[in-house]
């Protein structure tokens, strides 16, 4: 069999050569496949003729929809050549996205097509088409042509290019939030943890505790104090922490603004502490002294450059906190909440990391398997 397509204004005929002595109807199998690919090549050559771009956007509905033919009617027909004379409307129906144009849109639409048989009824697009199929007096080929189709042609393009505009808006919008979110994150993180240590006031406050030295809490050291402390390692001389002269480095890094530390002491615990490069730390983890197996997991993430990157994490309510990387590799502080980046602060040159070494085995840390959400 061949097919032959010729078309004009408004109207198309296809042709499918073939033998056959069959008077065809409207609704016969044969004839509705040839109105569909009628109306697929004229929406394919309309297409053609537009810019990639919209061709693109358009694409994008056109592969969440299907067009079928819907309401077959036989008008008339023409018993001296088997002419019949059919109505039917083509049918889609969308995802229930793209039809959340917005009323003054919806209604703009709905002015201009609906006068011309095109119909948006909820999620569902119809439009009237007329049709008629005979064969042809010479081969007997099946002949249909099909006029009326440009209005819901049209109407699903304009549906599918604002759609396609308000993903874009969307998607331009969820980046700036999130953009704002991550240059906001050190201070909500440090407000939210503020208000966890005031709810507990039967306890010293942290900060307190930690700048004022007491038989229980030793003076934070300095650089000087910490180059001279034999629990130190040997690379803390020469980089600037928040542990106590008790207290052994195992992270510590400046981000720019803020540093911060994990020290271990006695063996099995384990301190987390941020503070601003000149302060006293604004936040601490665990605010009570707690065994590090407990309130601490260690775990490794592969990069995206291949690197091993060994961390210690802990959770706080929906938040994650990460101390990540080693010496020799990138190395932070990542933040996260309820599964998403909120903040990352990279380490600066003065930074120290005794992760994934030996250090942290008699700490008995269980394993953190969740990746880090770096980017």
């Amino acid at each position: 069999m061949r097919k032959t397509l010729m078309s004009c204004v408004g109207t198309a005929v296809l042709v499918l050569v073939g033998c056959s002595n069959q008077t065809p109807t409207c609704a016969d199998a044969q004839t509705v496949s040839l109105v569909k690919q009628i109306y697929q090549q004229q929406f394919d050559k309309q297409h053609k003729d537009v810019g990639e771009e919209r061709q693109k956007r358009v694409q994008f509905t056109v592969n969440d929809s299907t067009v079928t033919l819907e309401n077959i009617t036989t008008d008339a027909i023409n018993t001296d050549t088997g002419k019949a004379m059919c109505s039917a409307q083509l049918t889609t129906v969308f995802p229930e996205d793209a039809v959340n144009v917005g009323a003054q849109l919806e209604q703009y639409m709905r002015a201009i097509y609906e006068p011309q048989g095109a119909v948006l009824d909820g999620t569902k697009l119809q439009g009237q088409v007329t049709y008629t199929v005979q064969r042809t007096e010479d081969t007997g080929a099946l002949q249909v042509a099909l006029t009326g189709f440009m209005p819901f042609m049209n109407y699903f393009h304009d549906i599918a290019m604002s759609r396609y505009a308000r993903m874009l808006s969307a998607q331009e919008a969820a980046k700036k939030d999130k953009e704002a979110q991550m240059a906001a994150a050190p201070f909500t993180i440090q407000a939210e943890m503020g208000a966890e240590t005031q709810d507990a006031p039967s306890e010293p406050s942290p900060v307190a505790a930690l700048a004022t030295p007491t038989a229980q809490q030793p003076q934070l050291a300095t650089a000087e104090q910490a180059s001279a402390s034999s629990l130190a390692p040997s690379q803390s001389a020469a980089v600037a922490h928040l542990c106590s002269s008790e207290e052994t480095v195992v992270f510590a890094c400046s981000t720019g603004k803020k540093r911060a530390s994990l020290c271990m002491a006695g063996g099995n615990e384990l301190t987390y502490r941020l503070a601003p490069l000149d302060g006293a730390p604004e936040m601490v983890y665990p605010v009570k002294a707690a065994a590090a197996s407990t309130a601490f997991k260690q775990g490794t993430h592969t990069s995206t450059s291949g690197q091993p990157l060994p961390f210690v994490s802990f959770d706080k309510g929906s938040y994650r906190y990460a101390a990540y990387g080693s010496t020799t590799t990138e190395q932070g502080i990542l933040v996260e909440q309820n599964g998403k980046r909120i903040a990352d602060l990279r380490c600066q040159v003065d930074r120290l990391s005794e992760l994934g070494t030996s250090k942290l085995q008699s700490l008995e840390l269980a394993q953190d398997l969740r990746p880090l959400m770096l980017p």
